[in-house]
């Protein structure tokens, strides 16, 4: 486990008296939170924190829900740093006793369904006659301890995949890309902006992280491009702005020019642009879903494509629709992660108990039926496509409600609670996109206080509103 879902999961474990192992391969709780100056890996910055990172989304909002971030009285930025990031969740342990259960310094290198057919039996919670003999098998880890390089296995009842998915870089092809006669780095590498001085450079990728690096490389470089899919045509935003949009990355020639295409409607407005001044290119294009630890030797079937990023089969993208005793925790993207986490965490534990009101996972064969129905859906925006299976954003409200039913855990104050995290997150994202690439990103100014009740929230502070007393977020 490599990045911050194990604390929410082992906490909902312990209420309950289970006897619970967290296996951690980092020294410290807090996953891709904990910033290392000394991130160096075979030359490379390994993982995707850098140094100056600030929150897109306000502490008010990410905060688990039984553990507020913040007295809600202005004292401090809702916008944080990773530091602040790092400490919340340190104090979440701590508060919660989660370091006793958790196993530093330890490599997961193999899984492996225990496959005893007969022995390992689970009735299903629907009151059936129905037993899915090896649907809830037993599963068997084994992992290094890097401490002293030591190798263990053991058994488990069940399993919680928690690694996350900002740790293996995805590069999109790009045509000619080995005639570029520069540097090509993927945003992970990335840490400040001074090596990028003087430079012009291109950010390819225009979501959160490729408009945040565009920006703060702009303070330094000569020219910052910054390529999104959905631009239709280059533009500049005024000459004391440095970032220029441009449309989607098509190719890179053989004199190491790079291309860009735009389409109007039925190709009838085709534009392309050619860049030949380009220093550094930036891959701000994500990251692929990783599980090492899981072969073809695994005793399961778990289909993970390079580039696809779609996992599956899976329920209710949380678990294994043939093993629900493997349950994967934070698979959708796109999403409010911690309170998403303990959504989750709450209905895995809810299948291992006889909790009052929680609501029983289906057969064996319906399970797989919509797992296999969600793996080809494309998201849940039409038209869709592959790489959004696991796509969130606005649809998350409704699948927190959907999966807190099956957890039992659902009635007026979870209501109150998701809305008000809705009312926040529309209201955060109005601003952010309201920010011209390259400028100055004032809406993390902003300050907010929760309103439960009311499902809303209030602005303590915001410097968006001082500048225009019109505007209203």
């Amino acid at each position: 486990n490599n990045d911050d879902d194990d604390d929410e999961g082992t906490k909902q474990k312990k209420k309950v008296q289970f006897e619970v192992t967290v296996l951690e391969t980092r020294n410290s709780v807090g996953g891709i939170w904990k910033y290392d100056d000394d991130d160096n890996h075979e030359g490379k910055k390994s993982r995707p924190m850098y140094r100056n990172l600030r929150t897109n989304l306000p502490k008010e909002l990410m905060a688990f829900r039984e553990f507020p971030w913040g007295a809600g009285d202005c004292a401090e930025p809702s916008y944080v740093t990773h530091k602040q990031v790092y400490k919340y969740l340190e104090d979440y342990a701590n508060t919660f006793d989660l370091l006793e259960n958790i196993r530093f310094g330890c490599r997961v290198d193999h899984l492996k369904v225990v496959r005893d057919k007969g022995e390992h039996k689970h009735e299903t919670k629907e009151g059936s006659d129905e037993l899915d003999c090896d649907s809830w098998p037993q599963i068997s880890l084994k992992w290094t301890d890097n401490t002293d390089n030591q190798s263990h296995q053991q058994t488990f009842d069940n399993i919680c995949i928690c690694n996350g998915h900002y740790d293996l870089p995805s590069n999109p092809p790009l045509r000619g890309l080995k005639n570029f006669p520069g540097r090509v780095i993927h945003a992970i590498e990335y840490d400040t902006p001074t090596e990028f001085a003087g430079k012009t450079v291109l950010c390819v990728g225009a979501r959160a992280s490729g408009a945040d690096i565009a920006r703060e490389i702009g303070s330094v470089a000569k020219r910052v491009y910054l390529s999104d899919s959905s631009c239709n045509a280059m533009e500049e935003f005024g000459t004391a702005n440095v970032v220029v949009s441009m449309p989607r990355t098509q190719s890179v020639d053989k004199y190491g020019g790079i291309h860009f295409f735009s389409s109007g409607n039925n190709g009838s407005n085709d534009e392309e642009w050619t860049l030949n001044d380009v220093d550094v290119i930036i891959f701000c294009s994500g990251y692929d879903y990783a599980f090492p630890f899981i072969d073809g030797e695994s005793n399961l079937e778990l289909e993970n494509v390079l580039g696809e990023r779609r996992i599956r089969p899976v329920y209710e993208q949380l678990w294994h629709a043939q093993y629900p005793s493997l349950s994967f925790i934070g698979l959708p993207h796109s999403v409010v992660p911690f309170p998403l986490f303990e959504i989750q965490s709450t209905a895995v534990v809810s299948q291992l108990i006889s909790r009052v009101g929680s609501v029983g996972l289906p057969s064996l064969s319906e399970r797989l039926v919509a797992a296999e129905s969600d793996a080809s859906s494309g998201g849940p925006v039409t038209p869709g496509r592959v790489q959004d299976t696991h796509f969130l954003g606005s649809y998350q409200w409704d699948y927190c409600r959907n999966v807190a039913k099956k957890a039992g855990v659902y009635n007026d104050d979870m209501e109150n609670y998701i809305a008000t995290n809705k009312a926040l997150y529309d209201c955060s994202g109005k601003e952010r996109k309201g920010v011209t690439p390259g400028g100055d990103d004032v809406y993390r100014e902003t300050r907010f206080r929760r309103m439960e009740k009311e499902q809303s929230y209030e602005i303590l502070h915001s410097e968006i509103m001082l500048a225009n007393p019109t505007v209203k977020t």
